[in-house]
């Protein structure tokens, strides 16, 4: 699905550890020519398709997929999702400080909004 969509012209998903015991999938897009990715749009589309489990948790532009010596994606130049948070409104109250505080220190993160999604940081039950 994820290479069906019309803006990704070369695409892969794969599980990334990145903090011990947090598996989650990220998806790595290249661009088809004259499309742009964007990944809420993209990981919307592929949510309407595939059960939430399978959606990647964060989806990666890149200008080229890394290649080994044979051709083949090289998993290990792949990097780690940025994290999307930051962009939101601060707390307004007490509760939310520390809701947000909680969210950040559970997702390994400096900080958390009150308008980041737990699941789109890569948080998950």
């Amino acid at each position: 699905h994820l290479g069906a969509h019309p803006s990704v012209g070369r695409g892969m998903v794969m599980v990334r550890e990145d903090r011990p015991g947090d598996r989650r999938l990220v998806a790595y897009t290249v661009p088809a020519a004259g499309a742009a990715i964007d990944p809420a749009a993209l990981r919307s589309a592929l949510g309407s398709v595939l059960p939430d489990y399978m959606v990647p948790s964060a989806v990666v532009a890149m200008d080229a997929l890394p290649l080994n010596a044979n051709g083949k994606v090289d998993r290990r130049a792949l990097p780690a999702p940025e994290s999307a948070s930051g962009t939101g409104r601060a707390p307004r109250d007490a509760r939310e400080e520390i809701l947000c505080g909680l969210f950040a220190e559970v997702l390994g993160l400096e900080s958390v909004t009150i308008d980041d999604s737990f699941f789109d940081l890569g948080g998950h039950s």
